[in-house]
């Protein structure tokens, strides 16, 4: 099941004064706890976002900018908490959807990232924050020194039954069972 992004910031594109617009959006406490109920991270302790919006011609906007987050997420060794700080830069553009839908004849292409489609007159900004944040955690987060302690197989129990089977008690006229 698709989780709903938990920020809902958005920049209204008729309010834009000039050429680029520099803003800044910082998480509150029900917010932040919202991200990491949506991104299973234990405890985001800040998160923050400096963004530039550049209008470009046809309701097209380039949007850049800088996230910044302090986290604790539950390592995959032995669920001890295990501090981070992301820090990610990232430029996409905003496209209004029928434009979006109108160019995607011909080659895809895995350089560029696709634009994001702008919602009305609002580039959604929160919910573009929010994957982002999810796609930028550490995957399998563990501390240093963490190990885990794995051992092979016992090469004797050849298939899962194996030591069932020869726990099956013998019949007297030589066949098993």
């Amino acid at each position: 099941m698709l989780k709903t992004p938990p920020l809902v910031w958005a920049v209204d594109t008729h309010t834009l004064t000039r050429a680029v617009e520099t803003l800044s959006f910082e998480a509150d406490a029900a917010e932040r706890e919202a991200l990491g109920a949506y991104a299973d991270v234990r405890e985001v302790k800040s998160f923050k976002a400096t963004v530039q919006v550049i209008p470009l011609n046809g309701g097209r906007f380039r949007v850049s900018g800088r996230l910044e987050a302090d986290i604790v997420q539950a390592s995959v060794v032995d669920l001890a908490d295990v501090p981070a700080q992301l820090d990610e830069r990232f430029q996409v553009e905003f496209w209004p959807p029928e434009l979006i839908e109108g160019d995607s004849e011909g080659e895809p292409s895995f350089e560029d990232e696709p634009p994001e489609a702008l919602s009305g007159t609002k580039i959604p900004i929160g919910a573009f924050l929010s994957e982002l944040f999810s796609v930028s955690l550490e995957p399998y987060p563990r501390n240093e020194g963490d190990s885990l302690d794995w051992q092979a197989p016992d090469e004797s129990l050849a298939h899962p039954f194996a030591e069932l089977i020869r726990l099956r008690p013998k019949t007297g006229n030589g066949v098993d069972g």
